[in-house]
């Protein structure tokens, strides 16, 4: 079961999301580490995508979940600056508008 690891800086909480995001478990191990930070009281959420080379629609879902459990509560859902297939397809489908970029 992979696990990502999750921190916090100041009043973000940050995912380092480790492998690829293309499956139920991946997806599961997202869902888990969102829910530790937004339990936590964390409402800025940075996913640290670094290590991912491959995204499907399984993990843009979850994704997705995170950003409307964030914005529901008036948070925000940022990521660090992608690179490669990741951020074509984020391209793609215009997640780079959804989701601001964390420097």
């Amino acid at each position: 079961m992979d696990e990502y690891q999750t921190e916090i800086a100041g009043d973000k909480g940050l995912i380092k999301i480790s492998s690829d995001l293309d499956s139920e478990q991946s997806g599961e191990a997202l869902r888990k580490a969102f829910n530790q930070l937004f339990d936590q009281g964390k409402r800025t959420i940075v996913l640290d995508l670094d290590s991912v080379e491959i995204i499907n629609s399984y993990g843009i879902g979850k994704v997705l979940m995170c950003y409307k459990r964030l914005k529901a509560e008036n948070g925000v859902l940022m990521v660090k600056p992608l690179k490669g297939f990741v951020k074509e397809t984020f391209e793609l489908l215009m997640l780079d508008k959804l989701l601001p970029i964390d420097q």
